[in-house]
């Protein structure tokens, strides 16, 4: 096992627990969640189509011509909407909805952190100096990540352990797909494998971000929600643009 690749993926993932520490911020929940619902959305929007769907793309185009690229990458996108259809069915119904909404964020950032730590694992294996930038990025956008998941469970639940074990348990899937890409795909992961996960998660995070936190956060504020999704863009863009 690449040692260095092992580190940087697993510090990646657990600057998602950064994220967690926004629950001391002492903020009336009234005021807190619509700001935090609005910034999840903005977050994983962005991510989904100008970090997971384009570069899913990118993968598809190194094997197939740019028509038929185009239409694999929407393929496995919308089969990623229907994931998650599946996903929310199996999903214990509660009363709670912003609790519903902090399960489906944890589940939607692990699905999205496993290829992370894929991807990390294998570039820097590849190339050392790449994959530190790449870690980097991925670390930043994931302290958003954690605010996503620590902040419906708290208010929802009103404990902090369960806001962190949920944050920890997505923290730690980032490890576990640079022990993936160690174990079984190092020899064989390629692009095509790639540009389907990729696809598959931008539309899982778009269905879970558009369908059911945005519909929690209206639930709050309009004006909130929206000014914090422009900040949540705005973000994730600098940190793009950065690395």
């Amino acid at each position: 096992m690449n040692i260095l690749a092992f580190i940087l993926s697993s510090l990646a993932g657990f600057s998602t627990i950064l994220g967690f520490l926004f629950i001391y911020l002492k903020i009336k929940e009234d005021k807190i969640i619509p700001y935090a619902l609005g910034f999840s959305i903005g977050i994983m929007l962005f991510i989904s189509i100008f970090d997971l769907l384009i570069n899913s793309y990118k993968y598809f185009h190194n094997i197939y011509i740019s028509s038929f690229s185009l239409f694999i990458s929407l393929f496995f996108f919308i089969l990623g909407l229907g994931i998650t259809l599946g996903i929310k069915s199996i999903i214990p119904k509660s009363n709670n909805s912003l609790y519903c909404v902090g399960i489906l964020s944890m589940i939607t950032i692990i699905l999205h952190n496993i290829p992370e730590g894929i991807i990390t694992y294998i570039t820097t294996s590849i190339e050392t100096k790449s994959g530190i930038v790449l870690a980097l990025s991925i670390a930043l956008h994931n302290i958003p990540e954690g605010i996503c998941i620590a902040i419906p469970i708290y208010y929802s639940t009103n404990s902090k352990l369960k806001a962190l074990k949920y944050v920890l348990v997505s923290a730690i899937s980032e490890p576990i797909g640079a022990i993936t890409a160690y174990l079984f795909l190092r020899n064989i992961s390629n692009d095509l494998i790639m540009g389907i996960l990729l696809a598959l998660v931008s539309g899982i995070m778009i269905l879970v971000a558009l369908k059911d936190i945005l519909k929690e956060g209206l639930n709050y504020s309009l004006s909130k929600v929206l000014i914090s999704f422009l900040l949540g863009i705005l973000l994730a863009l600098m940190t793009h643009l950065l690395f």
